[in-house]
């Protein structure tokens, strides 16, 4: 039976553009390029693989419902707010922190406009 996820793939527009983004600004570490199949592998610290593939398509990873904006990558921290400080500091496009009582969120866009969620639990809360 399935025990977890693997890894997830992100359209973008260009590889070394992302890699250097997704590397510098979200600390994720590069494991290879295939410049002839256009894919990039990088990793988190805890192991999961994110996925890189160079595309023309402009759809993105994001979807609406009910006039919501939704992303389909959702990530955990424990220093929300140094993530935000973060990510203000290399000029990224990230929403205020919202506090839901048990949880603090954010979403971030990346270079290529995915929308990306990020969640800290609220005992950790700074």
């Amino acid at each position: 039976m399935i025990e977890q996820i693997l890894y997830n793939q992100i359209p973008v527009k260009n590889i070394p553009q992302a890699v250097k983004w997704f590397v510098d600004v979200l600390d994720f570490q590069f494991i290879w390029h295939i410049e002839d199949e256009q894919l990039a592998q990088l990793n988190l610290p805890s192991g999961q693989m994110l996925f890189l593939i160079e595309t023309n398509d402009s759809k993105g990873i994001n979807f609406t419902q009910n006039d919501a904006k939704h992303g389909v990558i959702g990530f955990h921290t424990k220093d929300i707010h140094g993530l935000y400080n973060k990510l203000k500091a290399n000029k990224v496009n990230v929403t205020e922190i919202v506090d839901a009582g048990d949880n603090l969120f954010l979403d971030f866009y990346d270079l290529d406009g995915n929308r990306f969620n990020v969640q800290c639990d609220a005992s950790k809360k700074l």
